[in-house]
């Protein structure tokens, strides 16, 4: 995953992504207002040829693996979403 923060919770994102997750890679210069176009080919050649860049491709699949999982039926987001909504239910009931 490239990074090019434009504006608004985007640049809390690329921190999350890069820093805690390690799943990403910044474009240099966006903060500048102006991203090179070698500056995109770099990335892009650095994500699809490196080792850091198949490292990085790896955790992101891992990643998707997880949320795949607590997306499908019986994983923890449908569980919390359920809950969610039998609380709702019962809120409703209490007026």
């Amino acid at each position: 995953m490239i990074c090019w923060p434009l504006y608004a919770e985007q640049r809390l994102n690329k921190v999350i992504l890069m820093e805690e997750i390690k799943i990403a890679v910044v474009m240099d210069g966006y903060d500048e207002g102006l991203v090179r176009a070698e500056e995109v080919e770099t990335k892009l050649r650095w994500l699809m040829e490196s080792e850091g860049g198949k490292a990085l491709k790896e955790r992101m699949a891992a990643v998707k693996a997880k949320a795949a999982e607590a997306l499908g039926e019986g994983g923890s987001s449908s569980k919390s979403f359920v809950h969610f909504l039998r609380d709702l239910v019962e809120l409703d009931g209490k007026k």
